[in-house]
């Protein structure tokens, strides 16, 4: 595990803390606000406290919480290896981590999600790793946010580029399905070109050359 941050930022609503490194005890004693949950026509990518204790236990994670009072989680971003059978999952050594993240509905407008991920992408040891984020558009809340699918989905290329992450084409099925999904990867400066090569060759499905 890396060391832990903390970092306060101001917003309209008050100070918030962002902690990186959550222990799974640590979540276990805190309270996950109302606004992530499970909605008329969204439902959240981790809905309960359970579900952020397994991503905090998982080797190689880190759990970054957005936490009002020191009690209250308002959002999280994470980074975590690939689930076993996902194609991801399927580079030896297991060099791919997937990043993503959710802010609770009432704060998305607080500036909270970028400092997260901030926080988990730019650690000196993601230089030796590539970074993806999946998005798949039946997971954004588009009534909440009134935005279209595509605006949606800029907003996440504009959050996530400046970061390091670029767009790349991809026949995994799942992402495949709609035209407006999104694969991004942030490639590692200490990534070499053979290892390159296997990614690109596992963006289309092919093994090992």
């Amino acid at each position: 595990m890396g060391e832990g941050q903390t970092r306060e930022i101001q917003t309209e609503r008050g100070p918030v803390e962002l902690r990186t490194y959550v222990a799974p005890d640590e979540v276990a004693r805190l309270d996950l606000d109302e606004g992530i949950g499970v909605f008329a026509s969204y439902r959240s990518i981790l809905t309960c406290l359970d579900s952020l204790i397994h991503q905090a236990s998982l080797p190689g994670a880190n759990l970054c919480l957005a936490l009002q009072g020191g009690k209250r989680i308002l959002g999280y971003a994470v980074r975590r290896p690939p689930a076993a059978g996902e194609r991801w999952a399927a580079m030896d050594p297991p060099l791919l981590y997937e990043v993503f993240g959710e802010n609770a509905r009432g704060w998305r407008s607080q500036g909270l999600m970028k400092p997260m991920l901030e926080m988990v992408v730019n650690e000196p040891e993601n230089e030796a790793r590539i970074l993806y984020i999946v998005g798949y558009s039946w997971t954004w809340d588009l009534d909440k946010t009134k935005k279209h699918v595509h605006a949606y989905r800029d907003t996440i290329i504009h959050l996530l580029t400046p970061l390091g992450f670029k767009q790349y084409p991809t026949n995994e099925p799942n992402v495949s399905l709609r035209a407006e999904n999104l694969f991004m990867a942030r490639i590692g400066s200490e990534i070499d070109r053979v290892v390159k090569r296997r990614f690109t060759n596992l963006l289309f499905g092919i093994g090992e050359d």
